[in-house]
Formats: C-alpha cells, sequence, structure tokens
C-alpha cells in the first residue's frame, strides 16, 4: 500500500472533502445535499447549465410569503379592479379583524366603502386611516377619492393636484385627478393627466375610456375611437 505522504496533508488541507469514494466534493456543494431541497435542485440545474430553470428556482425560495392578511388585501384589490365592491370590502374587514390598525386595509376599506355610496362608514375609516399616519400617501389619496365620490369634484382635484406634484409615480392620484378634471370641464387637463396614468397604469381601462370622452369633447373622433377600442380590450382582459 502506498504511504501517505505529508505534502498530500498539505496539499488538501484540514478542511478538503472527499466523496464516498474518495473522489474530490465541489466545495461549493452542500454536503449534505438532499433531492427535496429546492436549495439543491437550483443547485443542480446550475451545475448542468440550466440557467433560466436555476433563476425561476431561486426566485421562488427568496421571494417573500404571502401572509393571510395580505392575500385579503390582493383579492380585496383585484375585486375593486372588477367593479365587486360589496366582495372587496368583505375581504378588507377580513384583513382589518387580523391588523385593525393596518393604514393600507383600512385605506382600502374606505375606498371600497365610498363606492358604494357608504360615506359614514368610509368616513370613519378613513379618520382612523389618518389618525394613524397622518402623512399616509394612500390615504390621502383615498380621503381625495371620498371627496370625488360624494360630488366634491373642486376640493378632490385640490387635493389630488398637491399629492401628485409630491408623488408624481403614483397612478391612482392622476387617475382620479383627471376624472375631476373631467367633470369640472376642464378638458386639456383632464387629457394631460389621463396621459399621465397610462403611462402610468397601462392597463387601466378606465383611465382609456375617459380619455375617448375627452376626445369626444374635443371632436377627435378618430382618437377617441382609438381610446374606446383599447379600453375594450383591456377590460376583457
Amino acid at each position: 500500500m502506498a504511504e501517505h505522504s505529508p505534502e498530500q496533508d498539505r496539499f488538501q488541507g484540514p478542511g478538503a472533502l472527499s466523496g464516498s469514494e474518495g473522489a474530490p466534493v465541489d466545495v461549493f456543494e452542500p454536503v449534505t445535499t438532499q433531492d427535496r431541497s429546492p436549495l439543491a435542485r437550483a443547485f443542480r440545474k446550475f451545475r448542468e447549465g440550466r440557467g433560466r430553470e436555476t433563476i425561476s428556482l431561486y426566485q421562488d425560495i427568496v421571494k417573500p410569503r404571502q401572509t393571510p392578511m395580505m392575500a385579503h388585501i390582493s383579492r380585496g384589490v383585484k375585486y375593486e379592479g372588477t367593479g365587486q365592491h360589496a366582495l372587496a370590502i368583505d375581504e378588507f374587514l377580513a384583513a382589518a379583524e387580523l391588523e385593525p390598525d393596518n393604514v393600507e386595509v383600512l385605506a382600502c376599506l374606505a375606498a371600497a366603502l365610498g363606492a358604494l355610496g357608504r360615506f359614514v362608514e368610509a368616513d370613519r375609516a378613513m379618520d382612523r386611516a389618518l389618525f394613524l399616519d397622518p402623512l399616509s400617501v394612500q390615504a390621502r389619496v383615498g380621503e381625495a377619492i371620498l371627496l370625488f365620490r360624494q360630488g366634491l369634484y373642486s376640493a378632490a382635484e385640490e387635493q389630488l393636484k398637491g399629492l401628485c406634484e409630491r408623488n408624481p409615480s403614483h397612478g391612482p392620484a392622476h387617475f382620479y385627478r383627471g376624472e375631476a378634471l373631467n367633470r369640472l370641464g376642464r378638458v386639456d387637463e383632464a387629457l394631460v393627466a389621463m396621459e399621465q396614468t397610462i403611462q402610468l397604469q397601462p392597463r387601466n381601462w378606465r383611465a382609456y375610456h375617459t380619455l375617448g370622452m375627452l376626445f369626444d369633447r374635443k371632436a377627435d373622433r378618430e382618437r377617441a375611437s382609438e381610446m374606446y377600442r383599447l379600453a375594450g380590450e383591456l377590460k376583457s382582459l
């Protein structure tokens, strides 16, 4: 049997690893790899040169897990987006039971209640949200949306104008400002607000529909027709 030399020990070092057959183990590979481990599967995909599959597996590993409250909010927002306000309210109320002082939940609840004309309850939820966080952009936008839904278009537009200036990437603020300007007959300003909206929210079919109405008011039939077409396509998705 060949002697084991000190030089070999120095070369391998005290941290060197070897497999069951004596073959060296890759230093980047977990020693206790399990077939069912997502990290181990991602590593194997990487070793096999399957880059896209590796990225997908890693994204699944690191993406945040949705909490029950987040799930309620997500469903509520989807219902709200399709006009199913009663179902949205149920989801937001369920979320509020889990976190009664969550400003986002209270603002969403107030908006959904306002959409059904339940303004007393909406104002109560919004007041609570603003008490908890007077600087919350979402709550301030929600407060302006309630003004809009109560027909107070001038007050809503004034508040939304300031919010849009301070938060230029807030799509709903631009959208409801555009809607308020449309109700006030300020067509050119409404067009600017709605065009900003579709840049921020390219799938907002209501914004395209309002743009169609605005172009109609300017007697631009061709552009109005195009906006109505886009609104119909997006709504059907």
